[in-house]
């Protein structure tokens, strides 16, 4: 009897995770993956008030900075350390604090993932007079680096002269789970690339924008490249801000 029990035992338990695993596979694939994605978008329309009203909480502006993520510090240091005085120097120390080298590649795989949700963004720049415009572009990005994106343009097309001036702001347009990057300290420059040095990457990242350029076209655009210094990621849930090192 005992050896009767422990077979069914050992049987209930394989049956679980091979039902587990099928399912897993089952939900990324219609129909269980629509009554899924059905089920996020009812939660999302009953709650969205409530989590955005929630998410005006997480920002806190101090002297027109966004200050939010680091107040515990704040608080740590003016109480630990004598030598700070005021809310400005707690500020000053923590900037000049060098994140450990493990937080900083776990915030970098995080923007990693947070970059591959998108391919488009709004890119700001400004004239000479500063006056600004914005135009929807498409970017990919290259080996696997998240904090530099790549777009190519038409030499003589009107942006080029700004983008030569460098003053650029960039916004990706949110997800349906709210999530958005944006960033104005970031670095835009020429690169030496050809479209054919970026062509893999748009095939694989922005589905059908090679079908949208003639031969032509392609040859002659010139490929920009847009470098985070420091990116804000803001979502329903969270307000955080990760600088990049260089």
């Amino acid at each position: 009897m005992m050896g009767i029990v422990k077979i069914n035992i050992l049987v209930a338990i394989v049956m679980f995770l091979l039902s587990l695993a099928i399912f897993q596979k089952l939900i990324k694939h219609r129909p269980l993956k629509n009554i899924v994605q059905r089920h996020h978008r009812q939660l999302d329309k009953r709650y969205t008030d409530a989590l955005s009203a929630s998410n005006r909480w997480l920002q806190f502006y101090y002297h027109q900075r966004e200050i939010s993520q680091i107040i515990p510090q704040i608080l740590y240091y003016l109480e630990a350390n004598p030598a700070l005085e005021t809310i400005d120097d707690a500020i000053a120390y923590i900037d000049n604090q060098t994140a450990s080298s493990e937080t900083y590649q776990n915030n970098l795989n995080a923007f990693r993932n947070y970059v591959k949700q998108f391919n488009t963004i709004l890119l700001s720049t400004a004239d000479e007079q500063g006056q600004p415009s914005s135009r929807q572009i498409s970017f990919v990005t290259l080996n696997d680096v998240p904090n530099i994106w790549y777009f190519g343009t038409d030499p003589e097309a009107p942006k080029v002269s700004e983008l030569d001036l460098g003053r650029a702001a960039i916004y990706t347009l949110p997800t349906s789970e709210g999530l958005r990057i944006t960033s104005n300290r970031l670095k835009v420059y020429r690169t030496q690339y050809s479209f054919s040095d970026v062509a893999a990457a748009y095939q694989a990242q922005v589905p059908g924008y090679m079908e949208s350029l003639s031969k032509a076209e392609r040859e002659r655009e010139i490929i920009f490249a847009i470098e985070l210094e420091s990116a804000r990621i803001d979502s329903r849930l969270q307000n955080k801000e990760i600088t990049f090192i260089k």
